[in-house]
């Protein structure tokens, strides 16, 4: 059952004048129950003693605030007890608690769950900020486990915080261990003091949201002024910039066969494979390995190729092996689809080249639609050639998925950060100056690990998310999709082409990417 014991941190020993007050109300309340207040050199010294296996990942978080997420968790692990953020108060006796074998977990008010649940694809978002629990309940391994595969998350929410909770919560595979209650039994008041519905007989504590970490501040009038006038003059600039027009959005979402988006997933098994390839001879070979080793039957797989625009001997290569695997797979397609492109390969990422270098990305795709997929397949599965180790069971884990358009996330170090940054959700943001001062040439482009999209690897604490955008170095996508018309931009879409002009047109007519975030392979690192 849960023990008698009340923990709340702070910064050290002495608590701050303004929240003296509401500390004393656990102790007030709660005169049986033990009080500690833990400082941050008493959670260092206790990490340390209980659990040295995660001392690296705790030294190793930048803000104050992910520490003390991940020692609230190891505190209620190892002693059990009710822990209780520093700006909280006690409203009654914690005695209904005292008889509970269950971890006791209450979610944030609804009006939180828009910005920051929702986007994430969680059906509600929990409330880390008080929360009981036995000793050594097993949910709190899983949870820290989780936290370490969700290190390299840039938001606290995701790397230690209250959406980590929430999708452990929901992932822990022994549910009814686990009480969920509403906001009112232990954060019923919104960070803008309205309260939630509910009997308020039955609250036992109030968050008091006073930003020890976080406060989301207010506008002034000449800020709002300076976004205005900002706003106007840089989307005049992305107005004039030349081929900024792209394509109507309208006209590109009717040109989707409406039969095709309201299908049911697939029943068969055959897999189009599709590959483009450009100055790839050093990969082929490997890569071919690497696809004949899969467990999908050989004869469910056809191989499609596009090569284009290649200085070296990529054409001739795939021809030669064409020649060796039709007699293995259902069929194999080497062809050719210049692009008539020339850009420097070490400078591929400047934003100057972006529209034409991802337009003719997606010329290529396209043509593999075109070639390479028929009505005697059920999937297209995208790989680029420089994906050099995926598992072996990569179709059937997309598959399990259950899901039109599913990517996996594209590493280069086993667990780190996502490589592809191309699959993506998108978090509330403004269209503010700050956006349109990111066109260019027609395209959003943003700084790398821009703070207002979540990468696959910001998102390991839970198993599928929806997506706004997806990436191209491995995308399973329901063949009938592509035959009905779902095809890669070669203009800009929402200031966006290519994969992730596909990504976002596919949601916006009804089909929801998933991203698969616990799901790696691995892309050659350069």
């Amino acid at each position: 059952m849960i023990p008698r014991i009340i923990h709340q941190t702070w910064k050290t020993h002495e608590v701050p004048e303004r929240f003296q007050a509401w500390s004393k109300t656990w102790r007030h309340l709660n005169p049986g129950w033990e009080y500690r207040l833990w400082s941050d050199r008493d959670l260092l010294e206790f990490v340390a003693a209980e659990y040295p296996g995660f001392l690296e990942l705790f030294c190793s978080y930048s803000q104050g605030v992910q520490r003390a997420d991940a020692a609230r968790y190891m505190l209620l692990h190892h002693f059990g007890g009710l822990y209780a953020d520093i700006d909280t108060e006690c409203r009654q006796s914690l005695a209904s608690l005292e008889a509970e074998t269950r971890v006791v977990l209450a979610e944030e008010p609804r009006t939180h769950w828009k910005p920051s649940s929702e986007p994430r694809g969680l059906p509600y978002f929990l409330f880390n900020g008080v929360m009981a629990s036995p000793a050594g309940h097993p949910f709190w391994p899983f949870l820290l486990e989780r936290m370490r595969d969700a290190r390299h998350a840039r938001d606290v929410l995701d790397s230690t915080g209250p959406c980590l909770l929430t999708a452990c919560q929901i992932a822990y595979p022994r549910p009814a261990d686990i009480r969920v209650e509403g906001p009112m039994l232990f954060n019923p008041v919104d960070v803008h003091g309205a309260w939630s519905d509910g009997d308020r007989s039955t609250c036992l504590a109030v968050h008091h949201w006073a930003g020890t970490w976080w406060n989301p501040g207010k506008r002034s009038w000449l800020g709002t002024k300076k976004n205005s006038v900002l706003k106007r003059v840089y989307r005049a600039r992305a107005a004039l910039t030349e081929g900024k027009k792209g394509v109507d959005p309208a006209q590109v979402r009717a040109a989707i066969c409406a039969e095709a988006l309201s299908r049911d997933l697939p029943t068969g098994n055959n897999i189009s494979i599709l590959v483009p390839v450009r100055d790839a001879s050093q990969h082929i070979e490997r890569f071919i390995r690497s696809v004949e080793a899969l467990d999908w039957p050989k004869d469910r797989i056809k191989l499609v190729f596009c090569e284009g625009d290649s200085k070296d001997d990529s054409f001739a290569r795939l021809s030669s092996a064409a020649v060796r695997l039709k007699a293995d797979f259902r069929d194999v397609i080497v062809f050719q689809s210049p692009s008539g492109l020339k850009i420097d390969r070490s400078r591929r990422s400047h934003r100057k080249v972006q529209r034409v270098r991802r337009a003719a990305l997606a010329k290529a795709r396209n043509a593999l639609i075109d070639r390479g997929v028929d009505d005697t397949d059920d999937w297209a599965l995208w790989i680029d050639v420089d994906v050099w180790r995926f598992p072996e069971d990569i179709v059937s884990t997309l598959l399990e998925a259950k899901a039109r358009i599913v990517v996996p996330d594209c590493v280069t170090i086993p667990d780190g950060p996502s490589f592809d940054q191309n699959s993506f959700l998108t978090m509330p943001v403004i269209r503010d100056y700050r956006y349109y001062r990111m066109i260019y040439d027609g395209l959003f482009q943003p700084p790398s690990h821009y703070w207002h999209r979540r990468h696959l690897s910001d998102l390991r604490h839970s198993d599928r998310v929806p997506l706004d955008s997806v990436g191209g170095t491995m995308l399973l996508v329901d063949a009938a999709l592509h035959r009905g018309g779902l095809r890669f931009p070669e203009q800009p879409y929402d200031d966006l082409i290519e994969t992730e002009a596909f990504g976002r047109l596919a949601r916006d007519v009804g089909v929801t990417p998933i991203g698969l975030p616990r799901v790696q392979i691995m892309h050659v690192p350069w």
